[in-house]
């Protein structure tokens, strides 16, 4: 049946060291004990290209030093990293990453400095020199969390023609012009999406129809449903709750679709849950429940397949849950097993072996 191998990235304050990985029997379903896969300061996020031959991750130091963006080859068949370069980022807290499906450019942010970043891909995977830096200025009205901009996700639009980045600080989706020749952004004001004070947008996720979007909100923990056209741009048309009720301790993290795209979940950091809806045809919500994340900070999770892999920052420990996506039946999320040897899993990222001989 062959083996399934997840990338876990790691904050290395206490312990960790870079990018780790563990191998799942797709047949058992058993986990391997983790192993080091490369060296790297606090590798936050990571993406893959579309071929699935190159890895690229973003470092979040926590001293005052500059971030980096690293470049990585996969050999197919067990996965193992080697390193091709990497490039220094022109700010700090750097937390997230994304690519273009062409796999020219990948888009970063720095939490820190609140600034997007696009960086050229070349030919042979290597990460060349930042092409375009934008900055993002103001405050929210929470003074703990929103004294400046913090820009926290980018990622284009399903169409490619804008690059979104969700700032927590001054609760926006700031909306780009992408040019794909020059690797350019200009802010298109009239199509960046306004939420309510103090929310704080913290992650986003496309439906694959493209004319729906999901926004979760770190401080409020929400999910804003927005209707996508390319040439009016985003509407809210629903804001739902990812808590069953109020809880100011806890803070929203990862969000995510299910593979069929019926379901839709958030973590929720505090609460320590994952929280489930229901995607109806209409692209709207449907809160059906929520489970224990098995650990504490469930900062990110994935779906592979009919698996869910939590991982719980501040228990080291990543929760891999059975999802069932039944329609015919109530959905639930089971544990069925946990996986630790990881100081500080903070994401997770599915690679498929190669079989081939």
């Amino acid at each position: 049946m062959g083996k399934v191998l997840y990338y876990i990235g790691t904050y290395t304050w206490e312990g960790s060291k870079g990018i780790y990985g563990t191998y799942m029997d797709k047949e058992t379903k058993e986990f391997t004990r983790p192993e080091l896969f490369a060296e790297l300061a606090s590798p936050t996020y990571m993406v893959t290209n579309s071929s699935k031959t190159r890895l690229y991750a973003v470092t979040e130091t926590i001293d005052r030093t500059r971030g980096k963006v690293a470049a990585y080859s996969i050999e197919p068949s067990t996965g193992k990293l080697t390193k091709i370069n990497e490039a220094i980022a022109p700010g700090r807290g750097m937390c997230h990453i994304s690519i273009d499906p062409a796999d020219s450019f990948l888009f970063t942010v720095s939490y820190s400095d609140a600034t997007v970043q696009v960086y050229p891909i070349a030919e042979d995977g290597s990460v060349g020199e930042v092409l375009c830096v934008r900055e993002h200025t103001g405050k929210g009205v929470n003074p703990q969390r929103q004294e400046k901009a913090h820009a926290h996700y980018a990622s284009l639009t399903p169409d490619q023609k804008y690059l979104c980045v969700c700032d927590l600080g001054i609760d926006r989706v700031m909306v780009y012009r992408f040019d794909r020749e020059t690797g350019q952004l200009e802010l298109d004001e009239e199509k960046t999406v306004r939420l309510p004070d103090g929310c704080g947008p913290r992650h986003m996720t496309f439906h694959s129809k493209g004319k729906t979007a999901y926004v979760l909100s770190e401080l409020s923990s929400q999910v804003f449903v927005l209707s996508y056209h390319p040439d009016r741009g985003f509407e809210i048309v629903q804001t739902v709750n990812a808590l069953t009720e109020d809880n100011p301790d806890s803070i929203a993290a990862a969000i995510r679709l299910s593979p069929d795209e019926s379901f839709l979940y958030t973590s929720n950091r505090g609460e320590d849950s994952i929280s489930v809806f229901r995607v109806k045809d209409s692209g709207l919500l449907e809160y059906v429940s929520a489970v224990r994340s098995g650990g504490e900070h469930p900062r990110d999770f994935i779906l592979s397949d009919s698996l869910l892999l939590c991982a719980n920052r501040d228990t080291d420990n990543i929760v891999v849950f059975r999802a069932s996506h039944d329609e015919k039946a109530p959905v639930s999320l089971i544990p069925i097993q946990e996986i630790t040897g990881v100081s500080k899993p903070v994401s997770v990222l599915e690679y498929r072996l190669s079989e081939k001989p």
